[in-house]
């Protein structure tokens, strides 16, 4: 278990001394595989239409919860402890 522990805290370590430049990197794949999904989604919502519901509430369902603008807040919106 101490081990498990000392992986932990060597990682959060690592975290900590990253620059945002490095975070965006890191984080560039999953932005872009959210972003090509919502894409995928909303052409094959307006060109197939859906099952259950209406285009425009699936559209909705695909396009507001994105994960992308999350991110974006972590990555350059939100205040960081030197900035206090």
């Amino acid at each position: 278990m101490q081990t498990t522990n000392f992986i932990l805290e060597e990682e959060i370590l690592v975290l900590e001394n990253m620059e945002t430049l490095d975070v965006i990197k890191l984080v560039a794949p999953l932005i872009f595989m959210q972003l090509a999904l919502s894409i995928y989604c909303i052409v094959n919502i307006i060109k197939k239409g859906t099952r259950t519901l209406n285009k425009t509430i699936w559209l909705l369902i695909v396009i507001i919860p994105n994960t992308v603008t999350a991110l974006a807040y972590l990555l350059l919106g939100k205040k960081r402890w030197e900035d206090d």
